[in-house]
């Protein structure tokens, strides 16, 4: 018979594909026993939940320490329709909680979640199956009264999720206008290229380096020289160029952002020289130089995707928490690269600038500059347009960061717990990449052990996967049917791309969007073939 532990702990992967990692160490101070019971808290637990849980319990309840004690038995009892969301401290606490009982069918309801301390990795998981949790009543054990830094940890991990959500929220409203038009200007190209799907595992069990483009990449990048073939070399876009110039060319760049700023990393870059990876929403400009060396994919299935998959388009989806770092891992582990070393990853202002030099944005600083300011006052800037922080660095020093950058690598350092068969390791040698397992090193320490790839392999293995999920005659039903939009004969659909645009884009943008001169051409042709076929009937 399998116990109640396993059952709990197979039921919260399940259903919130989120691994949790426990432990038997205690970290917190001993809960309190109920003298008259001799059973910890249950009297008192009692006492403080009744007078804490509001009447009727709400939709969603925090709490945080209650997996010390009979406590949780108490808030589940009182709260049987609520959604529960367990923030223990103590990872020792919460395997003693799941060990007690089942929760099996609690949990696979989406009724009951446990997250544990310090991170509390997994609560944006856990919060996309459960809305409302940035909102929800925080209760908190009385034992932890007189340890506020425990308490302060997981307020802020809710914090956290309140600044992702409501960024995110406001990205959705403020992007999907864009994201829709470059989506449907890209649509030939998106039928022409292939599919991200096809690189699921083609590289298993070979090492990663993910070049991200934080301000110690100019350093990095001296220090990965002569392992450069020893591994998979995925540069995030903005440190595509930095990377090519510095005489370290990725094999794969990963493309997420649609802003026109971005695409200048793109647009120029020198065709033939890497792939491209790239999400259908990019600027049009950006995918030129790629063309034939593109895998595109999609970070959801909102519109207009479903169009596309109706037509055989449907692409391979990868993550994007709102950095295009996070999607570059996210394909790491697609294709099953291991281990993954990052360099560049600062997620801090390390030196007081915003990224590294060489960007796309180097030749904006310089104009700046040239008018009277120096790069101090630019970089400066820059950094003020974000609400920051002072912390304390990889190497005890204090560097300014962001709340999106902070969002950032939590996202990555979750991923990292969860994937217990890969091992990662952060080459950047400053910022804030640090927690779970990820390990500190140099990536020639990391790297050197492992056996140089054959010359040309990576490319040879990329051209073979770009020509394996090509869509054969995908072109012409997809400028058939962007043809029936544009003469006007699919008002629902145009409907629907604007319901989700929340009417930020017209019925004559969407159209415009489509009427490439390649679409003109192909109606034009089709419109001249039903002219001689019904000549000659």
């Amino acid at each position: 018979m399998r116990s109640p532990f396993d059952t709990n702990l197979e039921a919260l992967a399940r259903r919130f594909g989120h691994a949790l990692v426990l432990t038997d160490q205690d970290s917190t101070p001993a809960a309190a026993v109920d003298p008259a019971l001799g059973i910890p808290g249950i009297g008192a637990g009692g006492e403080w939940l009744q007078q804490l849980v509001p009447d009727p319990p709400p939709d969603v309840i925090c709490a945080v320490g209650l997996c010390r004690d009979l406590s949780v038995d108490a808030l589940l009892d009182a709260a049987p329709a609520s959604r529960v969301v367990l923030l223990e401290p103590n990872p020792a606490d919460a395997r003693r909680a799941l060990e007690r009982r089942p929760w099996k069918d609690r949990i696979d309801a989406g009724q009951l979640a446990v997250l544990v301390g310090p991170g509390y990795a997994g609560l944006a998981a856990v919060a996309r199956v459960m809305p409302g949790i940035g909102t929800a009543p925080v209760l908190v054990h009385p034992t932890l009264s007189g340890h506020p830094g425990l308490v302060g940890r997981a307020r802020e991990a809710l914090a956290r999720l309140v600044f992702q959500n409501d960024a995110n929220a406001a990205a959705r409203r403020a992007l999907s206008g864009r994201y829709l038009v470059h989506s449907l200007v890209n649509a030939p190209a998106l039928a022409r290229e292939s599919d991200v799907a096809r690189l699921g595992n083609l590289f298993a069990g070979r090492p990663a380096v993910i070049a991200a483009a934080g301000p110690s990449l100019d350093r990095n990048l001296h220090d990965v020289a002569c392992v450069l073939d020893r591994a998979v070399i995925i540069a995030c876009d903005t440190a595509a160029w930095p990377m090519h110039s510095g005489g370290a060319t990725p094999h794969v760049i990963v493309g997420v952002d649609a802003s026109e700023a971005n695409a200048r990393h793109l647009s120029s870059y020198p065709a033939g020289k890497s792939v491209l990876v790239a999400e259908a929403s990019l600027h049009p400009t950006a995918l030129a130089p790629f063309a034939g060396r593109t895998f595109f994919f999609r970070v959801s299935d909102h519109e207009p995707w479903p169009w596309f998959a109706s037509l055989g388009l449907d692409r391979g989806q990868l993550a994007a928490w709102g950095s295009v770092a996070t999607t570059a891992l996210a394909l790491a582990l697609d294709m099953g690269c291991n281990p993954i070393v990052f360099i560049g990853a600062d997620f801090a202002f390390t030196d007081d600038r915003p990224y590294c030099r060489g960007t796309a944005f180097e030749s904006t600083w310089a104009s700046w500059a040239r008018n009277g300011e120096g790069y101090d006052a630019v970089w400066k800037c820059l950094i003020g347009r974000w609400q920051t922080t002072e912390v304390t660095d990889l190497a005890g020093t204090p560097v300014r960061t962001a709340p999106h950058l902070l969002s950032f690598r939590d996202w990555i350092v979750e991923r990292a717990i969860e994937r217990t068969d890969r091992v990662f390791v952060n080459a950047t040698g400053a910022g804030l990449l640090t927690g779970g397992p990820i390990r500190q090193g140099s990536a020639v320490r990391t790297l050197h052990p492992t056996p140089a790839f054959e010359p040309d392999a990576i490319a040879r293995a990329l051209r073979t996967a770009h020509a394996a999920g090509l869509t054969p005659n995908a072109v012409s039903p997809l400028l058939a049917s962007a043809t029936s939009v544009v003469a006007g004969a699919d008002e629902a659909l145009i409907q629907r791309w604007r319901t989700f645009a929340d009417g930020t884009v017209s019925r004559d943008a969407i159209r415009a969007a489509l009427a490439s001169p390649e679409q003109q051409a192909w109606a034009l042709g089709a419109s001249a073939y039903r002219r001689l076929m019904e000549a000659s009937a």
